[in-house]
Order: structure tokens, then C-alpha cells, then sequence
């Protein structure tokens, strides 16, 4: 076997699961879905919307100015969390760039202190209608489940297709090397070649299928969400997502595709 080839063999099985990682599971919002403030990522006891129901309940038994405030209180506190978890991911992120590391942590620092100032404004109603109008803007002005943890979650995933791409482009580079140094041993590449260039046609076409999402992605405010705009963007960009990950997978079949045909 050609001893450039075995030296690859660690580093694709490192590649296989870096794209195995770069497509993370996403939730599919339903087309015809009311344009709500619904979570898109797994909820727990805390952040579920269940954790709020009694409170929910309450004010539908009695809508006094005390079980809307408690509603309102209830439903800030589980975002918080939930900003709290987002925040985790950010800062666990192993391959996310320190430039949307920083614009995420803008948005959740943001985010956190604009329903920290809503909590005291409710706290500070003094009839039903003026808490009910000041919790209805919980789900309208902050869009902590359909907008913030999307774009946590759609930016690590872009980051970490780019990752995976440089990685098999350092694997192109050391395939080449191999076949350069079988050409010169006399042995027929032709097979190899074509491999390597499918891979690096692949490899490209993920790069290309998320260039420029992240910004897209990090540019969506509650704003751009509740005027429209916003939703086809973040749709677009898990299609993205998607695609760059087959394509790396094809990548990494051409490049194993290579080493054996230089065995």
C-alpha cells in the first residue's frame, strides 16, 4: 500500500466524524403553522411551555392583575433559562468563529436584559389591560423560540460545515501528494484523479451552499420575524445546512474512494 495512503487513514476516520456532527438535528417547522412564538429545539421541564400552563389556567379562571402578572413572570423566567442554556452552546462550541461567537452573545445579553425590563414593567402594572398588553410583548419583541435559538442553532451548524470542509480540504491536499508520489512510482492514477477532483468539487459545493448564511442568519430581529421577512431566511438557510451536508458526505466517499484506488 502506498505509505502516504496509510498515514490517511486517521485522519479520514476523524474526518467521517466531524461530518457526521456538521448537520445538527433541527425541527422542521409545519408550513402551514400559526406564526407563533413556539419553541424549534427540545424543551425541558424548564423551558417547555408546559412549565406555565397552571399559570395559564389561573388566568383563564380569573383574570385578575395578579395571575396576568404571574403568567407574564412565568413565561420571561423560561425564556431566561432557555437563554441560559443558548448561552452554554455558544460557549461549548468547538469550532464556532470568535466573530459569531461574539454577535450570538450580543444577541442573548440583549435579549436577556430587554425581558429583564419588561419583568419589572409588568411588576409594575396596575391594571389588567396594561399587564396583558405588556405580556403580549414577551412573544412579539424578544422571539426567544422561533428566532433566537434558531440562529444559535443554524450559525453552530454553518460553523461547523465549514470546519468539516477545511478538514477535507487539508485531506485533498495530502491525497494529491499521494497520487503525485504513486504517478512517479509508475502506477496508472487516472481512477484516483477523478476521485480527488469529485471530492474537491464536493467539498466546494458545501462551502458554497452556506457562504454568507451566518450574516443573514445573525442580521434577524423580532422585527424582520413579525413583518415575515425573517422566517424564509432561517427556512433557507436549514435547506442550506442540509445540502452542504450531503455534499460533504459525498466528499468524504470520494476521498475514500481515492485511497483505494491507490492500494
Amino acid at each position: 500500500m502506498n505509505r502516504y495512503v496509510t498515514r490517511l487513514a486517521g485522519p479520514l476516520a476523524g474526518l467521517a466524524l466531524a461530518i457526521s456532527v456538521a448537520m445538527p438535528a433541527l425541527a422542521a417547522p409545519s408550513s402551514n403553522a400559526r406564526v407563533t412564538d413556539r419553541p424549534v429545539a427540545p424543551q425541558s421541564a424548564e423551558t417547555g411551555a408546559a412549565r406555565c400552563a397552571s399559570a395559564w389556567r389561573a388566568v383563564r379562571t380569573d383574570r385578575s392583575l395578579a395571575n396576568v402578572q404571574a403568567a407574564g413572570f412565568c413565561e420571561i423566567d423560561r425564556r431566561l433559562v432557555t437563554i441560559d442554556r443558548l448561552r452554554g452552546l455558544v460557549r461549548d462550541a468547538e469550532v464556532l468563529t470568535d466573530a459569531h461567537a461574539t454577535a450570538l452573545t450580543r444577541i442573548l445579553d440583549g435579549t436577556e436584559s430587554g425581558l429583564m425590563s419588561l419583568r419589572r414593567e409588568i411588576a409594575a402594572d396596575t391594571s389588567v389591560a396594561s399587564a396583558s398588553e405588556d405580556v403580549r410583548r414577551i412573544f412579539t419583541e424578544f422571539r426567544v423560540y422561533v428566532l433566537v435559538t434558531r440562529q444559535v442553532v443554524l450559525v453552530r451548524a454553518d460553523d461547523r460545515v465549514e470546519a468539516a470542509a477545511l478538514r477535507l480540504t487539508h485531506a485533498a491536499d495530502q491525497l494529491a501528494a499521494a497520487i503525485e508520489r504513486a504517478a512517479g512510482n509508475g502506477k496508472d492514477v487516472t481512477e484516483a484523479q477523478g476521485h480527488l477532483d469529485a471530492m474537491k468539487a464536493a467539498t466546494g459545493a458545501a462551502q458554497a451552499d452556506v457562504a454568507g448564511d451566518a450574516d443573514a442568519i445573525l442580521a434577524q430581529t423580532p422585527a424582520s420575524w413579525n413583518a415575515g421577512t425573517a422566517e424564509p431566511i432561517l427556512d433557507a438557510a436549514r435547506a442550506s445546512i442540509s445540502a452542504a451536508h450531503a455534499a460533504l458526505r459525498t466528499a468524504l466517499t470520494e476521498a475514500r474512494a481515492v485511497t483505494a484506488a491507490l492500494r
